[in-house]
């Protein structure tokens, strides 16, 4: 028998590990879901991730290798325990998403392919989509991604009106600018795309039903969501998040101002990086720290702008 790469051992144990976090995940799943037909179809799934795991502790085994003892890992406990404050729908995507990354991954190993694996894991991530909705966690990543959108917005407008030199006055004038009219946009944006969206199914069931009256209850018609409800979350979102790198500027000393806005918006980038785990199916440091790169690049670029428009027209 060949002897296994020190690669391939780590592969091994890599996905075994990753088999019994998922099992014990939905074990936990299980007991915290009040309803007995989707706590039935948690247990199947953890049912489903052990299979898997007794696959690569066989692999393990005939390597010649100990099984490792397991632990859960620390994204494990936090998924349990935010599920267990904040309800299941909370981690719902984050599940999801583990589960494709799972499939992705095991498309590109020879053995697990050959054993269904990949298949077997998309099966998992659909039986969790039907088995759970995902509303929540649907509304909590347009949450996090609104907010985003509002603090490295108003950061960026900050930090280049800033860079060109104005006044105290001025970049805490534009800093309220930008929170009001990025709000009322965001807001306006959201409000005509669910009201467009709402005008289109009334449309559709109009031309289905051959009728002159529009059915505002069908089905369809109410999955397109409430315009009014949808514009107020996404400027109260917006304002949250663009009120970051704002309030340095309101209630620090003048001489401390800009530097003050960056270091809070970097840590809430990093905070807002951290959210965006859950969904992604990557490590809250990774997340985290992309997520200031990218937000604190953008500052910069535009500080740059403003510094050397400032130099050009002589401020």
């Amino acid at each position: 028998m060949n002897v296994p790469t020190p690669d391939e051992l780590h592969r091994l144990v890599r996905n075994l590990r990753a088999e019994h976090d998922s099992a014990v995940l939905y074990d936990a799943l299980a007991e915290l879901e009040g309803d007995p037909r989707q706590s039935c179809v948690y247990r199947e799934l953890a049912r489903g991730e052990r299979r898997h795991a007794a696959f690569w502790e066989e692999r393990l085994a005939a390597a010649g290798r100990v099984i490792p003892r397991f632990r859960p890992s620390t994204r494990t406990r936090l998924l349990t325990l935010l599920a267990r404050y904040l309800g299941i729908g909370f981690i719902v995507p984050s599940v999801i998403a583990r589960e494709m990354k799972d499939r992705d991954d095991y498309t590109g190993q020879g053995d697990a392919r050959a054993a269904g694996m990949a298949e077997e894991e998309h099966a998992h991530a659909s039986a969790l989509r039907v088995a759970s909705g995902g509303t929540l966690g649907s509304n909590l990543r347009a949450a996090v991604l609104g907010a985003n959108d509002g603090l490295s917005s108003n950061f960026c407008l900050i930090m280049g009106v800033a860079g060109g030199g104005a006044s105290a006055s001025t970049v805490l004038l534009t800093g309220i600018a930008g929170l009001i009219g990025g709000a009322c946009s965001m807001a306006l944006g959201e409000w005509l795309s669910v009201t467009n969206a709402r005008e289109l199914a009334l449309s559709q069931v109009d031309r289905e039903m051959g009728t002159l009256h529009p059915d505002s209850s069908h089905a369809s018609v109410l999955s397109a969501g409430d315009a009014r409800s949808a514009a107020m979350s996404s400027f109260l979102l917006f304002a949250l998040g663009a009120l970051v790198p704002l309030l340095p500027v309101c209630l620090l000393p003048t001489a401390i101002r800009i530097e003050g806005s960056a270091v809070v918006s970097v840590a809430a980038l990093f905070v807002l990086g951290l959210a965006t785990s859950l969904f992604n199916a990557r490590s809250a440091v990774f997340s985290g720290l992309r997520q200031v790169t990218i937000g604190a690049a953008a500052a910069a670029i535009t500080y740059g702008a403003g510094r050397a428009f400032g130099l050009l027209v002589g401020g």
